[in-house]
């Protein structure tokens, strides 16, 4: 037996005729999502397709559309061409890592930001920033070591490699020293990549750096940023903060 869901009705407020009031999309969302928290539509069931659903509930397409897409955003359902969607595993989930450039960073905290050069000199491109197209590591880029301060306390220690074929005016002489973020950003805003997160001990110059003691915790991002997804690798940030630093996120 096929399972309804009807649009109300409303009285006019004369005690006669009614009008038909269509279902909206939260309507729909919020059917499936009862579904599935009842468990009565467990993990990996196959949802009704959008054509079905929306006979179901006397509506457009589009407006199921616009109700599955909430719910593939929340994570609750997966949606694939062609396959139909799916209630998902809620044993994973994706969390909404808000990605901030150093300078950024800083200054969504509703800090001054300043940077401070410490080195810049070109070398060796390293493995990490080899694209799909390179045989070996002969290409140069130019490294670059600095300070990043939120209200003239120490921030962040920061290491980055860029390619000097793609950063041509980059030079080690440049006496302004910006921050490699600002340099990336002026040539494009939107980079992709990816980051990976991990703890480590100050040694000695990062401890000196950062005021802290040699053998302090630290926790690392490590960025690598590429041309377009999947594209060739621009540049490797390696960033280093205190023990009190914390990271929040929503999933």
């Amino acid at each position: 037996m096929t399972e309804t869901n009807r649009p109300t009705e409303q009285s006019n407020g004369r005690g006669g005729k009614k009008n038909v009031q269509k279902n909206g999309y939260q309507n729909i969302k919020d059917y499936i999502s009862d579904k599935i928290r009842s468990r009565q539509w467990p993990p990996g069931h196959l949802l009704p397709t959008e054509t079905e659903l929306a006979t179901q509930f006397d509506c457009a397409r589009a407006t199921v559309n616009r109700a599955l897409g909430e719910l593939a955003e929340e994570q609750i359902i997966d949606r694939r061409r062609k396959a139909g969607s799916r209630v998902r595993d809620g044993r994973e989930r994706k969390a909404n890592l808000k990605i901030l450039f150093p300078c950024r960073e800083v200054e969504a905290m509703g800090m001054r930001h300043r940077y401070v050069s410490l080195s810049r000199e070109v070398c060796a491109l390293p493995t990490l920033l080899l694209g799909p197209d390179s045989t070996d590591g002969s290409q140069d880029c130019v490294q670059l070591a600095g300070i990043h301060y939120a209200d003239e306390e120490p921030f962040q220690y920061e290491e980055a490699w860029i390619r000097k074929d793609l950063f041509p005016s980059l030079s080690i002489d440049d006496g302004r020293a910006v921050a490699p973020c600002l340099t990336l950003l002026q040539k494009n805003p939107f980079y992709h990549g990816s980051i990976r997160i991990t703890v480590s001990k100050a040694t000695q110059g990062e401890a000196r750096y950062l005021g802290l003691r040699t053998g302090e915790p630290l926790l690392n991002k490590e960025y690598i940023l590429t041309d377009g997804v999947g594209g060739t690798p621009v540049a490797l940030m390696q960033l280093r903060y205190k023990p009190d630093y914390s990271i929040a996120s929503a999933f």
